[in-house]
């Protein structure tokens, strides 16, 4: 039986290296009686949240890692119980120390196995031997399997071989004394004694399927072909890929297109899997990386497409040279918004015809190693696409944006990503049938309505030859719905009238929608509430504000946001949402309302939230009269608004404006430079009430992010700051 064990050295047994057969000087185990077996080596034993059968110095090794997940990081675990350590969850990865056990006696045949990930730095990371009195390792075993790229925090099985001291008393030490980042912790699971060389035999099985499951795949290519081995990562890794540098690009990165990020967010990927590079945080944003694909040769009309999602920063995708590997055409993220499409898959296309023939790789980038979104998410890379095929593709894009029905709750996702592909600058004539322009959203005073006459403003095409066949297809007001007469509607009932229209061509149509606001005075704004579900009645101010189907972007019907499910204070079913309008943070955007003329109390009310919001109040002749500014923002007690906190939660100021009763002015919505967390939310803009608001006693009742349970939010009169 031990045939098998005294055979050439397998690169398991390799490294785990006997040292010395000294005895000799001090230990740090535990002394005292030896028990008879390792205590507590696969870490199921728990005593109030301390250590039991192991003693831990210095900072690492902490006992909260001790914990009950599948996977670390990505990585399938692979624990042998309910409970492995956890070096990432034991402690920040820089920290440093040792994990001791206490002193057991060596039975069985004298193999030890255990189970071993993380630790990239072997030099500085490791588990050793000890006999009880010595201070000289008998064996040292490292993590030399974890690349960093396939084999991460894995727990790989280890064999240690002590046969030579069967009988002796024995105590293990884990050290780590890396104060790096890249993997610079251990996870450990699963001390055992073996009690027979079956078992022995059984953990060398069990590595080599772990090395066959997780480890680096040959590397094959053929450069005669015209296409790439798994451009859209359907083997569920990175088969076809060849790691090039770094770790920022690893396997575990590989993820289901179905996998959410921030909770409720889509990637709206193509097929089973993309490469993520953050996966959700489990790979850290400063690392970096490159991989490239399968060599080819270029073929068809020389188009290729992918997808690209993050990358906001140093991180490109590169058509480059297979001979000189020199980077021909790069490609970034240009269409890169936080929040909108922070992380969300969108196809780009590459005309690379000037190399028609040529013999080409592609290569992945992520140089970023700092700042917001440094990481790169890809999919679905198509190469030697002719003309024809590009124009199939682009149609396809195009048509499942607009089939596509899943949209987060917190973003409004969908329709950015829908602008995003009618407005893409597309290097084959789009051949499909859009509009070129749209009716606008319009505010008319109760009455009969001519609604057809709107359709004037709209236009459309088909392949880009103008179409002239456009119709209303129905009018929905309050429920009811209008489906004839549209030359003459009847809107004296003052409220919101969703407007349908479609232009058809041969066997396609395409649908758009506009609202019409309907309004027995003029003394309020038209949708204050923004209760439309859209932007009708307001007017962006800034370039650059998303539009979707003609639509500006940016209500959206969310009650809260975050994990934490914080709340909004929306007043009905909508709100204006910073986070939804096409800016990123820094940016600033502005919004004004229609006209009123200030009646009643000449009191007006706001609900305003974030950092950055202020409002404006202005006469119609473009005199500023009024200027007020969020004052609630308070990134502290996280997530607690009942305790003080402030983000996007918003709170109602009411605003004396009554020195102007019986004048006409207008309300600009304004997110302006803020410090930090730049952002502004608005609803509830009311600017009509007959008595002046009771301010002093009035709130406004939120579920608190941290409790869920109800928190006021007291009305506030408003300091003119002008």
């Amino acid at each position: 039986m031990r045939r098998i064990l005294k055979k050439t050295i397998s690169p398991l047994l390799a490294c785990c290296m006997v040292l010395s057969t000294a005895s000799c000087g001090d230990t740090d185990g535990k002394s005292g009686s030896a028990a008879e077996d390792i205590v507590n080596g696969d870490f199921e034993e728990v005593s109030e949240g301390a250590w039991v059968g192991w003693t831990r110095q210095d900072a690492a090794f902490n006992f909260r890692g001790v914990v009950d997940g599948e996977e670390l990081n990505g990585a399938p675990i692979e624990k042998s119980g309910s409970h492995f350590f956890s070096g990432k969850d034991g402690g920040n990865p820089a920290m440093r120390g040792t994990l001791t056990s206490d002193v057991f006696r060596l039975g069985g045949n004298g193999y030890i196995t255990f189970k071993m990930g993380a630790g990239k730095n072997t030099e500085k990371v490791y588990v050793e031997f000890f006999e009880e009195g010595s201070d000289t390792a008998i064996a040292k075993v490292t993590n030399s399997e974890c690349d960093g790229v396939f084999i991460t925090d894995h727990l790989i099985t280890k064999i240690v071989d002590l046969s030579a001291y069967v009988g002796k008393n024995i105590y293990i030490r884990a050290t780590d004394d890396d104060d790096g980042t890249d993997f610079a912790y251990l996870n450990l699971d699963a001390f055992k004694i073996c009690a027979s060389d079956d078992e022995v035999a059984a953990a060398e099985a069990e590595y080599a399927h772990q090395m066959e499951a997780y480890g680096e795949k040959p590397f094959e290519e053929d450069e005669t072909s015209t296409t790439v081995v798994n451009g859209g990562f359907e083997t569920g890794d990175l088969t076809g890929w060849k790691t090039l540098e770094g770790t920022a690009l690893v396997r575990s990165g590989v993820v289901p297109t179905s996998q959410y990020y921030w909770e409720d967010r889509s990637v709206y990927g193509e097929g089973e899997y993309y490469l993520d590079g953050s996966n959700n945080g489990a790979i850290a944003e400063d690392l970096t990386g490159a991989i490239r694909s399968t060599k080819f040769t270029l073929a068809g009309d020389g188009y290729i497409s992918f997808m690209i999602g993050a990358g906001n920063g140093n991180c490109y995708v590169a058509l480059c040279d297979g001979n000189t590997d020199e980077e021909l055409i790069t490609m970034r993220n240009e269409y890169f918004s936080d929040p909108a499409l922070a992380l969300t898959l969108l196809r780009v296309y590459m005309d690379a015809s000037q190399y028609v023939g040529k013999v080409v790789y592609i290569k992945v980038v992520d140089a970023s190693d700092g700042g917001g979104f440094a990481f790169i998410n890809v999919d679905d890379f198509r190469v030697s696409l002719t003309a024809d095929e590009v124009a199939e593709l682009e149609v396809e894009q195009m048509e499942a944006a607009q089939a596509e029905e899943y949209s987060s709750a917190s973003y409004d996702d969908l329709s950015a990503l829908r602008n995003y592909y009618s407005n893409y600058p597309y290097p084959v004539p789009l051949n499909s049938l859009t509009f070129t322009s749209y009716v606008p959203n319009q505010v008319v005073d109760c009455g009969t309505v001519d609604v057809n006459a709107y359709l004037e403003e709209a236009a459309a095409s088909y392949g880009g030859e103008e179409v002239g066949d456009l119709e209303i297809t129905g009018i929905v007001a309050d429920g009811s719905e209008i489906t004839e007469g549209f030359d003459a509607v009847d809107m004296s009932v003052p409220g919101y009238y969703q407007v349908t229209y479609a232009a058809s061509h041969e066997d396609a149509s395409v649908e758009a929608a506009f609202t019409v606001v309907a309004m027995e005075n003029r003394n309020s704004v038209a949708n204050g509430g923004f209760e439309a579900g859209n932007l009708a009645g307001w007017t962006p101010l800034t370039d650059g504000w998303s539009v979707v189907d003609g639509q500006a972007a940016g209500v959206i019907s969310a009650e809260n946001y975050w994990d934490e499910a914080l709340p909004y204070n929306q007043a009905g079913e909508y709100h204006l949402d910073g986070w939804n309008n096409g800016f990123d943070e820094g940016d600033t955007w502005a919004v004004r309302s229609s006209d009123f003329t200030l009646a009643g109390s000449g009191y007006i009310s706001v609900r305003m939230g974030g950092h950055a919001a202020a409002v404006h109040v202005y006469l119609a002749d473009g005199t500023e009269i009024g200027y007020y500014q969020q004052n609630r923002f308070n990134d502290a007690n996280f997530p607690s608004v009942g305790a003080g906190g402030s983000w996007a939660d918003m709170g109602t100021y009411v605003m004396d404006l009554s020195g102007y009763l019986g004048q006409e002015m207008y309300i600009v919505l304004a997110d302006e430079q803020a410090e930090g967390w730049a952002h502004a939310f608005f609803d509830e803009i009311v600017t009509y009430y007959e008595t002046a608001p009771d301010y002093e006693n009035n709130a406004d009742e939120v579920p608190d992010g941290a409790t869920a349970e109800p928190v006021n939010i007291p009305w506030q009169l408003a300091e003119n700051s002008l």
